[in-house]
């Protein structure tokens, strides 16, 4: 079990150091851009920084997976696995939330990053918009995937449906309050005009997947506790058959009585 634990920890370290590499690249290609926005000049490498952002994502879901199967096997080194999988975590939602920020809204950096009063209204508004209805749109994207998501037939399929979804129930508890944060600012801006710009809202939706994702984060708990324990009880059945079929049943068998007192 150790050993099988050991190789869990070996396969860790390596997939998240080229996890890192992943979002390196990614956060890379996004200052090359932001830089060309601030010359005026259009993007070049948006869609390579999606798929690197997306591959990097996919990568920490199973990265999570790995690390639960360290604590559930109570590995010492179960912690220390997580906090270095939750910081790949934390600096890919950075790097997205600054490129919808920056790239995807087409807002310059200046607009993120100068004091609220001295940006210009409409651009602020422009940007904020934009991005609230990017979180908007994934919240939705994710909302149909947990409707539509399975379970698992055994052990190995819920326990990887269980590792991935709590990978996915990071980002949705980090994706709420970033849009809180964004609403925030856009409502705190809207104020500052007096009344007379444009107020930046959405409708209180994206609470929905986080319900969902909580309730389903307990439901794949809870069946996983109860599939392990079916699957320990079915393994001893299976030992007990094994020893069955191999027994002697012959009258010639000098245990005989001995399993007789056993069955009783």
């Amino acid at each position: 079990r150790l050993e099988r634990l050991q190789r869990v920890v070996s396969k860790l370290q390596m997939e998240s150091g080229l996890c890192e590499e992943q979002l390196n690249q990614a956060d890379t290609l996004l200052q090359s851009d932001v830089r060309l926005l601030n010359a005026g000049k259009a993007p070049q490498k948006a869609a390579e920084i999606e798929r690197d952002l997306d591959k990097a994502d996919a990568m920490i879901r199973l990265l999570f997976n790995d690390v639960q199967t360290l604590k559930d096997g109570r590995h010492p080194q179960g912690e220390q696995m997580y906090r270095r999988v939750y910081r790949l975590h934390e600096r890919l939602v950075a790097i997205r939330t600054e490129y919808n920020l920056r790239l995807k809204s087409g807002a310059p950096a200046a607009t993120v990053t100068v004091p609220l009063g001295q940006r210009p209204r409409q651009e602020l508004d422009e940007a904020t918009l934009r991005y609230l209805q990017d979180l908007l749109a994934w919240v939705e994207e994710n909302q149909r995937r947990l409707a539509a998501a399975e379970w698992g037939m055994d052990l190995p399929t819920v326990e990887s449906h269980l590792g991935n979804h709590r990978g996915l129930h990071q980002s949705i508890e980090e994706c709420v309050g970033t849009r809180t944060r964004a609403e925030t600012w856009g409502e705190r801006d809207a104020g500052r005009g007096g009344g007379a710009g444009r107020r930046v809202r959405t409708q209180p939706v994206p609470c929905r997947p986080q319900n969902s994702s909580k309730s389903r984060l307990r439901h794949l708990e809870s069946l996983h506790g109860f599939v392990s324990a079916a699957t320990k009880e079915l393994m001893w059945l299976n030992e007990k058959e094994e020893e069955e079929v191999n027994f002697d049943w012959s009258d010639r068998n000098p245990n005989m009585t001995a399993k007789k007192e056993n069955y009783s």
